[in-house]
């Protein structure tokens, strides 16, 4: 590490404004880098939309707080285009709050540098950075909120104030919101707590607690009271228990596969595959971080066990805990490296446990093809060589060179998937635009994702232009006589999100092809056909 420490000390050089610099410039040169975003994406933007006309939509299951950010967009900017600007706001100071958050933790000017950088890269952190959906910002309140927690440890009531306000403001962000007010209430409950100075004779349990309680019921009633306070208004207009997200767990199969996907998930969620290796050999300086932040820990278990009951959006619902992974990461890395400083020889054990984590990944995506692993085979052979080359100069104690392949890979693994899904959604955008600005009439499509929705209903809404989705899987259920009863002047079919029907549609004689819009992801085509429904 003698390279990096001379790096650090230079008067010339500040390697955490240089990681700000460099944060800031990744971002800017992807704010716009996707063609099209998230299908979720266009139903926040739609809310959006009912927020600037004083309404909200009744089926909309997500809370206000980020579609009212978005609703503060200028009249001439472009909703999506305004929507990633955002996302830009938040993701800086996501960052801000991170490296004072790793002030505290980290008191290393050059392993904070690697935190910062890990951060910067993260292959799931940044892919969603740049996609409009709420996760980002959600995170930036969880942050701020364990900043506050850490940092003013003896300000009184106007602490347990803020982080009040900042739980309420997470719970209008993503339902995950209760999560953090409950791990900020259990661990103002415990704050009391002295387990060095226990009693000769000790009191029941029960009796602890009623103590702990009296101590901090003040707090506790402040911190409760100003959540309370800031989400009355959104309690008041829809009762958050009525949310369709406690339908989803009926829908979801708990098998082997979804528990090996949400480990492989967890495992490989840094961009390179021997972290959780630096986290498993140092686990007591992992439990130790835990232990000594009750708050964080509280939230991180809860946040795991909701993920494991609801895998649908692994692994984007990581991207609130991997701020805090990577500060845990990082200090778990700064006890390996110390340590081989001192101990100059090489344990072959370790070399197998970091082979052992590496053919893991290489076993998972084989077997469960995962996007965020990589699918190109290009790339995930390159991948896999600087895997070896990290565990090479690992067992060598070539600290520089092994930082150096490890940043190398978060980088190249981050950028591999960003670039791979940067058209999707591609094809029923294009279809949706082109119906928009040169067709009138009514529109029926099967697109589940809402681009087509958002595109014909709300991005630019006209009288004489109206989209319905509608489930037809096969030709059965695009009859004549359903077609003219609904009024229908044009059909868009696609393949996007999975959607399966019978191309036997394409066929019918009643519906002639106007357009077609297609691109490729891997070896897949995805498409989206716009069909005039001949009377």
């Amino acid at each position: 590490m003698n390279l990096l420490r001379k790096t650090t000390s230079s008067k010339f050089f500040n390697l955490e404004l240089f990681s700000f610099i460099l944060f800031v410039v990744v971002h800017v040169a992807l704010v716009n880098f996707n063609s099209a975003e998230w299908g979720d994406s266009y139903r926040i933007l739609r809310a959006s939309e009912f927020i600037r006309n004083g309404s909200y939509p009744s089926d909309e299951k997500r809370p206000p707080l980020f579609s009212a950010f978005l609703a503060l967009r200028p009249v001439s900017v472009d909703a999506v285009i305004w929507g990633r600007v955002v996302m830009l706001i938040f993701s800086i100071l996501s960052f801000f709050v991170f490296y004072k958050l790793v002030k505290i933790y980290i008191k290393d000017e050059k392993y904070r540098f690697i935190a910062l950088i890990l951060f910067t890269f993260n292959p799931v952190y940044l892919y969603w950075s740049i996609r409009v959906m709420a996760d980002v910002p959600f995170s930036f309140f969880v942050l701020l909120a364990f900043y506050i927690s850490g940092r003013y440890s003896n300000k009184g009531y106007v602490k347990f104030i803020l982080l009040g306000f900042i739980s309420g403001l997470a719970i209008l962000t993503r339902f995950e919101g209760y999560l953090l007010f409950a791990s900020l209430m259990l661990s103002t409950f415990f704050s009391a707590a002295d387990s060095e100075k226990q009693p000769e004779n000790r009191k029941s349990f029960i009796s602890d607690l009623a103590q702990l309680f009296l101590k901090n019921w003040k707090s506790l009633l402040i911190l409760g009271l100003t959540t309370f306070i800031t989400i009355t208004p959104w309690v008041l207009f829809r009762n958050p228990l009525r949310s369709s997200y406690f339908e989803e767990t009926s829908r979801r199969t708990y098998d082997l596969k979804m528990i090996w996907t949400y480990f492989v998930s967890i495992f490989y969620s840094f961009g390179f595959t021997s972290a959780f290796y630096f986290i498993f050999s140092r686990f007591r300086t992992a439990a130790r971080f835990l232990k000594e932040n009750l708050d964080v820990t509280t939230f991180l278990g809860l946040e795991l066990i909701l993920i494991l009951l609801w895998p649908a959006a692994i692994p984007r619902l990581f991207v609130c805990l991997i701020p805090f992974f990577i500060i845990i990461l990082t200090l778990c890395m700064k006890g390996v490296f110390e340590e081989a400083q001192s101990v100059k020889k090489n344990r072959v054990d370790e070399v197998l446990v970091s082979g052992f984590f590496l053919l893991f990944y290489v076993v998972s995506q084989y077997f469960l093809k995962l996007q965020f692993l990589i699918t190109n085979k290009k790339v995930f052979v390159v991948l896999v060589l600087l895997q070896v080359l990290a565990i090479l100069f690992f067992y060598l104690k070539k600290s520089v060179l092994l930082i150096i392949t490890i940043l190398i890979s978060t980088v190249v693994w981050s950028l591999t998937i960003i670039f791979s899904h940067r058209e999707i959604y591609t094809a029923i955008k294009l279809a949706g635009i082109y119906s928009r600005d040169n067709l009138s009439g009514k529109f029926l499509f099967n697109d589940t994702t809402s681009v087509a929705d958002w595109y014909l209903n709300y991005s630019k809404p006209r009288i004489n232009l109206e989209g319905e989705k509608a489930d037809f899987l096969n030709k059965e259920d695009l009859s004549y006589n359903d077609l003219l009863s609904k009024n229908v002047s044009y059909v868009i079919t696609t393949n996007e999100d999975g959607v399966i029907f019978d191309r036997g549609i394409e066929k019918l004689e009643y519906l002639k092809l106007i357009n077609s819009f297609r691109y490729n992801i891997g070896d897949k085509e995805f498409f989206a056909n716009i069909f005039r429904f001949e009377r």
